[in-house]
C-alpha cells in the first residue's frame, strides 16, 4: 500500500497557491507591469499629515497618477530636514493632439515649469483629512527648485490655501483682538445691567403705541382725502376744458385783428409814396411860380417906383409864397421819415 499523504504538505501547497493567485491578481489585475509611468519628486514645506503612499495625483480634478514614496532626509552637516515625495504619472492618460510626444519627459518639463506647472497639496476629504496632490498651471508664482534629489526630475510646489491662511493667522495680533473682545463684552454687560434699561424699554413701548395710534388715525383720514383730491382733479379738468373752449375763439379773433392791422399798414404804405410824390410835384411848381414872379418883379421894378403900394404888396406876396414852400418841403421831409403820422398824428409811435 502507498503511504498516506502528509496533511501539512498539502496545506502548505494550498496556501502557496493562494498566495500566488492573490499576488498575480494584484500585479496583473492592476496592470502595473503593463503600464508605463514617469516618476517625479516633490518637496513641500508644510505638514504632510493626511498624505500617504497611494494618495492620488490629479490634474484639474482628473487622476493621472499616485504617490509611491514618502521619506525623510536629514542633513547632519547643516541640520536641515526635507521630505521628498515621489509620484508616478501615467503619460498614456495625457493625449497629445498636436506635435509628437517626447521620448523623455525631462525634455518638456522645463518648458512646462516655465509656463507655470506647479504641484499643490489639497484636502481630499474633510471627514478623513486625507490630502491629495493637485497639478496645475500657476504662471504668477515663483518656481522654487530644492534640487536635493537628482534621481528624478523635480516639479516645483506652491503653498496650499490652508498654508496661506495659516501665514495670515500668524501675523494677526490675537492678544489685542482678545482684549478688545473682552472690553466689548464688559461694555455690553454694563449696558444690559444698567437701571435705565427698563425705563428706556417702557418709553420705547409707549412710542410704538403712539405711532400705531397715529397710523390708525391717518388710515381713517386717507380715504376722504383721496376722494377730495379726486373730486378736485375732476373740477380742474372741467375748468381746463371750459378755458380751452373760450381760448380758441379769442385766439381766432386776435388773429383776425392782426390780419386787418397788417392790411391797413400795407394800404398806408401804398399811399404814402404817391402822396410824397404829389407834394414834391407841388413844391416844384411853387418854386417855378416863385421864379416867374421874381422875373415879373424885376420887370415891374423897372417901371414902378420902389416905394409904391404895388411893390409893397408884391414883395409881401413873394415872402408868403417862400414861407409856404418851406413849410411844404418840411412837411414832405417829415412824412418821408414818419409815414405813419398820417394815421396816428405827429409825435405818436407807430402801432403794430
Amino acid at each position: 500500500m502507498d503511504k498516506q499523504a502528509s496533511k501539512t504538505l498539502i496545506g502548505a501547497f494550498v496556501v502557496g497557491a493562494v498566495v500566488l493567485i492573490v499576488a498575480g491578481v494584484l500585479i496583473f489585475g492592476s496592470g502595473k507591469l503593463m503600464k508605463k509611468t514617469d516618476t517625479f519628486v516633490l518637496f513641500f514645506e508644510s505638514s504632510l499629515q493626511g498624505l500617504s503612499v497611494g494618495s492620488p495625483v490629479l490634474f484639474r480634478g482628473v487622476r493621472i497618477g499616485s504617490v509611491t514614496s514618502i521619506t525623510i532626509e536629514a542633513n547632519a552637516e547643516n541640520l536641515t530636514i526635507h521630505i521628498p515625495v515621489i509620484i508616478e504619472i501615467e503619460p498614456d492618460k495625457i493625449k497629445v493632439i498636436h506635435g509628437e510626444r517626447a521620448r523623455d519627459v525631462t525634455e518638456n518639463l522645463p518648458n512646462l515649469i516655465e509656463k507655470g506647472l506647479r504641484a499643490q497639496l489639497k484636502m481630499g476629504s474633510l471627514l478623513t483629512g486625507q490630502l491629495i496632490i493637485e497639478l496645475g498651471f500657476s504662471p504668477d508664482t515663483p518656481a522654487k527648485i530644492v534640487g536635493l534629489n537628482t534621481e528624478y526630475p523635480e516639479i516645483p510646489t506652491i503653498p496650499s490655501a490652508l498654508e496661506r491662511i495659516s501665514d495670515i493667522m500668524k501675523d494677526l495680533p490675537f492678544d489685542k483682538i482678545i482684549d478688545k473682545l473682552l472690553s466689548a463684552v464688559e461694555a455690553i454687560e454694563k449696558l444690559v445691567s444698567s437701571p435705565d434699561i427698563p425705563d428706556t424699554l417702557h418709553s420705547l413701548k409707549m412710542t410704538v403705541e403712539e405711532a400705531r395710534k397715529l397710523l390708525q388715525n391717518l388710515d381713517s383720514r386717507i380715504d376722504p382725502l383721496a376722494m377730495s383730491i379726486d373730486k378736485t382733479v375732476k373740477e380742474y379738468g372741467k375748468l381746463a376744458r371750459d378755458v380751452d373752449a373760450q381760448v380758441k375763439p379769442l385766439a381766432s379773433s386776435v388773429d383776425s385783428t392782426l390780419q386787418e392791422a397788417q392790411k391797413l399798414v400795407r394800404n398806408v404804405d401804398g399811399r404814402i409814396e404817391p402822396l410824397v410824390s404829389s407834394i414834391d410835384k407841388s413844391l416844384k411848381q411853387a418854386f417855378d411860380a416863385l421864379a416867374q414872379a421874381k422875373k415879373t418883379l424885376a420887370v415891374a421894378e423897372a417901371t414902378i417906383e420902389k416905394e409904391s403900394p404895388v411893390i409893397y404888396q408884391l414883395d409881401k406876396a413873394l415872402k408868403e409864397i417862400s414861407r409856404m414852400a418851406r413849410s411844404i418841403r418840411s412837411l414832405a421831409d417829415y412824412l418821408e421819415r414818419h409815414p405813419d403820422a398820417l394815421l396816428y398824428g405827429k409825435g405818436k409811435p407807430k402801432r403794430r
